[in-house]
C-alpha cells in the first residue's frame, strides 16, 4: 500500500475511531458513575443511646447510605443493645443475625491479639497522628490482617477520645495505682495494661460496673470521658485520673466474607461512607471533651493530672507479652 493511500484511509478512518474513543469514553463514565443497582437491606446492632454521639454517628451514617444509593441501600438499626450486649453483637455477624455491628477495634482481640494494638497503651501520639494512622497505608494494612486473622472487616475509625482511669480515692501517682481494685473491660490487653501497673484489676462486663462502683465491690473503672458522662459515672465516682493512656476508635465491624459477597458497588458504598461518618465524628469528639470535662466538673467530680511519661514508662515491658503485636506497635509508632 502505496503512502498515499495509507493516508486517504486513515484521513476516512478518523471520524469513526473518534467516535468509538467518545463512546468508550462515556461508557466507562457511566460505568464509574452507575448508582447502585441492587436491593440491599443490612442490620447494624449497637449499645448506644439516644443522645449519645455514636447512636448519632449509626443514624448518620445509615441515612448516607439510603440517600447516596437512591434508596437501595437500607441500614436498620438495633440501638441501645436491644439485641444483646457488644460480645454477643459480633458473634451475630458469624450466624447472619447483624451484618455491621458499631465497637470499637479493639473489642475484636477475643478473636485474635492483632485487633489489640487499638487498646496498646500510649501508641496514638494525637488527633493529627490518629487521623494518619488509620487513614493511610499503614492502617489500610491492620485492617487486612484483622480481616485475615479474626474474619472480621472493619471499615473506618473514629476517634472515641482518651481512656482516663476515675476511683473513688484519689491516685496522684504510680505507687497510688497499687492501692487500688478496678474494673476491666473483658479483653486481654487492658487487664495486662492495670495489671502491670500493678492494681488489683476485676474483668467485668459493663452491665454489672456501676452497681459494683456503688457497693464498693471495685474502687474505679476505665473508659473515656464520654462513656464516663453516659454512665453517669459521676454518681458513685469521685476522681478522673488523667491518665490517657489509650486513644480509642470506633469502626464498623462486617463480617469480612458477607461484606465480599455484597456487589463491589454497595462494599464501595458502605466503605466511603463508614470512613466518612467516622471521620466526622473524630472531629466532633475532640471538640466534645472539653464540654464533658466542664460538665463532670460541674457535678462535682475532681480531675487529677497525673505523669504519662512515667505511667507509660512503667508500662514498657508490657511489649514482652504481646511479641505479635511488636511490629504493628513500631508500625504505628513510625507513621508522622
Amino acid at each position: 500500500m502505496n503512502r498515499s493511500l495509507r493516508q486517504r484511509l486513515a484521513r476516512g478512518l478518523a471520524p469513526v475511531l473518534g467516535a468509538f474513543a467518545t463512546f468508550a469514553a462515556a461508557a466507562t463514565l457511566a460505568l464509574v458513575a452507575a448508582p447502585v443497582r441492587a436491593q440491599v437491606t443490612l442490620k447494624m446492632a449497637h449499645i448506644y443511646n439516644p443522645g449519645n454521639i455514636w447512636y448519632e454517628t449509626a443514624e448518620a451514617y445509615a441515612k448516607a447510605v439510603e440517600a447516596k444509593s437512591g434508596g437501595k441501600v437500607k441500614i436498620q438499626i438495633a440501638a441501645s443493645g436491644s439485641t444483646g450486649d457488644w460480645p454477643a453483637s459480633i458473634e451475630g455477624l458469624k450466624i447472619g443475625t447483624n451484618d455491621i455491628v458499631l465497637q470499637s477495634v479493639g473489642t475484636l482481640d477475643r478473636y485474635n491479639i492483632v485487633a489489640g494494638v487499638e487498646a496498646y497503651p500510649y501508641l496514638v501520639r494525637d488527633l493529627d497522628h490518629f487521623r494518619k494512622v488509620y487513614y493511610g497505608p499503614v492502617g489500610n494494612e491492620l485492617y487486612d490482617e484483622i480481616a485475615k486473622k479474626t474474619g472480621f472487616r472493619i471499615v473506618g475509625a473514629g476517634y472515641r477520645g482518651m481512656r482516663h482511669l476515675t476511683s473513688s480515692k484519689p491516685v496522684r501517682n504510680l505507687a497510688e495505682v497499687k492501692s487500688i481494685k478496678i474494673r476491666v473491660p473483658p479483653l486481654k490487653i487492658y487487664r495486662l495494661t492495670w495489671d502491670t501497673l500493678g492494681a488489683g484489676t476485676v474483668p467485668m462486663g459493663v452491665a454489672e460496673l456501676f452497681t459494683s462502683l456503688q457497693q464498693g465491690v471495685i474502687d474505679g473503672q476505665e473508659n473515656p470521658l464520654e462513656v464516663i458522662e453516659m454512665m453517669k459515672f459521676n454518681e458513685v465516682q469521685k476522681y478522673v485520673v488523667e491518665t490517657g493512656h489509650v486513644s480509642g476508635a470506633m469502626t464498623w465491624i462486617f463480617f469480612d466474607s458477607k461484606f465480599k459477597s455484597l456487589p463491589a458497588d454497595v462494599q464501595k458504598l458502605l466503605k466511603d461512607e463508614g470512613e466518612a461518618a467516622m471521620l466526622a465524628a473524630t472531629d466532633r469528639m475532640s471538640k466534645m471533651e472539653g464540654d464533658i470535662k466542664t460538665r463532670l466538673q460541674g457535678k462535682g467530680m475532681q480531675f487529677i493530672a497525673v505523669d504519662r511519661a512515667a505511667f507509660a514508662g512503667a508500662l514498657a515491658p508490657m511489649s514482652k507479652e504481646f511479641p505479635d503485636l511488636a511490629p504493628w506497635v513500631a508500625k504505628m509508632q513510625a507513621v508522622k
